[in-house]
């Protein structure tokens, strides 16, 4: 100890003390955030409860963006969402049905989606897709997604836990300390990932004894899909949805609702929120903006999915559920955003019958088809990408295929705060 109270008797020495200092701080580092203490699978990472369901979830993206993705394939196609996309696009259902569609293509998709997503989460994701190399980025969306969510916020729990970078956001934080917190994570990745840490640590230590199994890579019945989320308890909810398909009404639409009012299905997660408008101008449309400059500078295609409409909307009569010219009038923005940065939108709302739906949002995982339609508009981007790799003649954003590109360059655009930032970032992240 006496050691410690002497002065060290040249700089040389306190250049060494802060080196090593350094090294230690780095390797402990690297030994919480770059190993399986971490990122290894933890027993609450496939809850869906509610409560639970989108801290578990971001934890998954920032494994997928931060840890590794997946395997190595010729085409990365990455989906940003909330849980419509997180259930309907879970990544075995599109990657089978672009296999089935085109053997030739070797695609591999990268599923961001989070329950209860709002347009600044999905930003705050974008941030980072460059890390996935994607050839394709596909934003799904609805007008509500683009409005502020219960807390009056446009972000909820990803955009909090998520949020990096040199620059501001679209909107300056609120006060210095938020700043300096976003660059506390920009910079250093055991504070960026600290209640990630936490968390690991206490589950291993007190690990889950009733550990929900992740969503199966297929379903063969909507009793399969009741069965896996709900056990026992999902008779009554499937004998209420039985009840539907015998009498195919809104009105017995909404009865079988009421009756999973209590379990995940249904209530406040399966219903739209109704007469909530997007206006010109709105904090939604600028974030949205901004998602857009970002993804439109990558060498990537993007393209908007409006996500599906339950058709038994158009029984809504009294406007509870469904104002189509409120809806109507945020797709009418949506579309004029992604015109001004290039970005195409298909319009998916009536790509899918009322039987393919678990409420009057979500669809049923794997047994609706919904990756159908979708594999589809993946193939046709990933085949024009082919035809012009072959040609020699490929546009200026789809000129780097899928690991050909420096993540760190990605990120340059027009705007010098947006190309400080991603420049930056690749220094600290890698």
């Amino acid at each position: 100890m006496r050691a410690l109270l002497r002065r060290p008797s040249s700089a040389w020495h306190w250049t060494l003390i802060w080196l090593l200092t350094v090294l230690f701080a780095m390797g402990f580092d690297a030994a919480i955030t770059h190993t399986r203490f971490l990122w290894g699978e933890l027993g609450s990472e496939n809850t869906l409860s509610p409560a639970f369901a989108q801290i578990a979830q971001t934890y998954k993206v920032a494994r997928t963006l931060f840890h590794g993705p997946g395997r190595e394939a010729q085409f990365h196609v990455t989906l940003l969402g909330d849980s419509g996309i997180w259930f309907a696009g879970h990544p075995a259902y599109v990657e089978a049905a672009v296999s089935r569609l085109d053997p030739l293509l070797d695609v591999r998709v990268d599923n961001l989606g989070i329950f209860g997503a709002l347009i600044g989460d999905l930003e705050v994701i974008s941030r980072n897709v460059d890390r996935l190399s994607p050839s394709l980025v596909i934003v799904t969306l609805r007008p509500s997604t683009l409005v502020p969510g219960r807390s009056g916020e446009f972000g909820n729990i990803p955009s909090h836990l998520l949020d990096t970078g040199w620059c501001d956001g679209p909107f300056p934080p609120a006060t210095w300390t938020e700043r300096l917190d976003r660059w506390g994570r920009t910079v250093w990745p055991l504070y960026r990932f600290r209640e990630f840490a936490r968390g690991a640590i206490e589950e291993r230590l007190f690990p889950v004894a009733d550990a929900r199994p992740p969503l199966p890579d297929h379903f063969a019945s909507s009793h399969a899909f009741f069965e896996y989320m709900h056990g026992a308890d999902g008779a009554p909810i499937e004998a209420a949805y039985e009840a539907w398909r015998r009498q195919p009404t809104f009105e017995t639409f909404i009865e079988y609702l009421r009756v999973a009012h209590s379990g995940f299905v249904g209530g406040v997660v399966g219903v739209p929120r109704a007469g909530v408008e997007v206006q010109a101008g709105s904090p939604g449309l600028a974030i949205l903006d901004r998602l857009l400059t970002r993804l439109a500078a990558g060498p990537w295609d993007s393209l908007i999915l409006l996500m599906p409409e339950n058709p038994l909307l158009d029984g809504d009569t009294s406007g509870q559920y469904h104002q189509p010219a409120i809806a109507e009038r945020g797709v009418e923005l949506i579309r004029s955003a992604a015109a001004s940065h290039g970005v195409r939108v298909v319009d998916g709302r009536r790509w899918m019958p009322a039987e393919a739906f678990l409420d009057l949002v979500h669809l049923f995982p794997d047994i609706s088809g919904f990756q159908e339609p979708l594999a589809k508009e993946i193939i046709d981007v990933l085949r024009r990408r082919v035809d012009a790799d072959a040609g020699g003649g490929r546009p200026a954003r789809a000129a780097l295929r899928a690991g050909d590109h420096d993540p760190g360059a990605v990120r340059a655009s027009g705007e010098a705060c947006l190309h400080l930032s991603g420049v930056l970032s690749a220094a600290v992240h890698r």
